[in-house]
């Protein structure tokens, strides 16, 4: 492996596709590693949210979670070093904010989710160092989406704290929902979603005068996406009914990426 990174450094500094596997790899390989200490600090609280679907303790050792862990980590962050020493601290960063969420911040009402917010617009925001935005609609374009990354996520983690509140409870969390109530964390969502509501209305509105005709269409359809989602959240109760909004939300985050093809 490390063979292979050495031959191709000198590649990157011409090969744009080269540039784009070395910015989006150690991505995927931070967001995996994320996924894996979060499961292994979260075993008690799994074992009530999704007894059925648990990894962590049962096909994998929590010894070898934490192997996979430490690999995942290391290649991330070497590959991320052989795009640039700047990635390099920005993903040390990013990771290290991860693992502090899943061992101390995840219990602490929005804090912890303000922090995985953070983290998914930071993926987004890396793309400046491999794209360069040189016109006003490509930028506010860009910057937009960094905004509606952090808004999509804080809302999706509110929402997953709600589906997961047994098991949080059990464990002794303090997540917004068991500070706040179900009734508090709903208006919490409301607010949040409606501050991205306003945005995605007059990013579609501007867009639409800059003549990005697609991006403004899109951006609407988001925005009604946003509207329904406000009133499926209204009228959710069940752990399944906000696994059903947790995945609305995806689909909207998933439309968000496509309307980054028109920066």
């Amino acid at each position: 492996m490390f063979v292979v990174l050495f031959k191709y450094k000198d590649e990157l500094a011409t090969n744009y596709w080269f540039h784009a596997i070395f910015l989006i790899l150690p991505a995927v390989l931070s967001a995996a590693a994320g996924y894996v200490v979060n499961d292994i600090f979260d075993i008690e609280t799994d074992k009530v949210n999704k007894p059925s679907s648990c990894i962590v303790g049962h096909s994998l050792s929590v010894k070898s979670a934490w192997i996979l862990y430490a690999i995942l980590t290391v290649l991330s962050l070497v590959v991320s070093y052989f795009f640039s020493q700047q990635y390099a601290i920005i993903n040390v960063s990013i990771m290290g904010l991860l693992y502090l969420y899943a061992a101390k911040l995840k219990g602490m009402p929005l804090i912890g989710n303000m922090v995985v917010a953070l983290c998914s617009a930071a993926v987004v925001a890396i793309c400046v160092l491999l794209i360069a935005f040189d016109t006003k609609p490509a930028i506010m374009n860009f910057t937009g989406y960094i905004i509606f990354s952090f808004f999509i996520s804080l809302i999706r983690e509110l929402v997953k704290d709600m589906q997961d509140v047994d098991g949080d409870l059990a464990a002794g969390l303090k997540t917004y929902p068991i500070v706040a109530g179900i009734k508090g964390t709903k208006i919490m969502i409301y607010i949040i979603t409606g501050i991205e509501i306003m945005l995605c209305g007059l990013y579609s509105f501007l867009s639409w005068g800059l003549d990005l005709y697609a991006g403004s269409v899109l951006m609407g359809i988001i925005t009604l996406g946003l509207l329904y989602f406000i009133n499926h959240i209204s009228k959710t109760k069940s752990k399944e009914e906000y696994g059903a909004s947790s995945k609305l939300l995806k689909y909207i985050m998933f439309a968000g990426v496509i309307n980054l093809i028109f920066a």
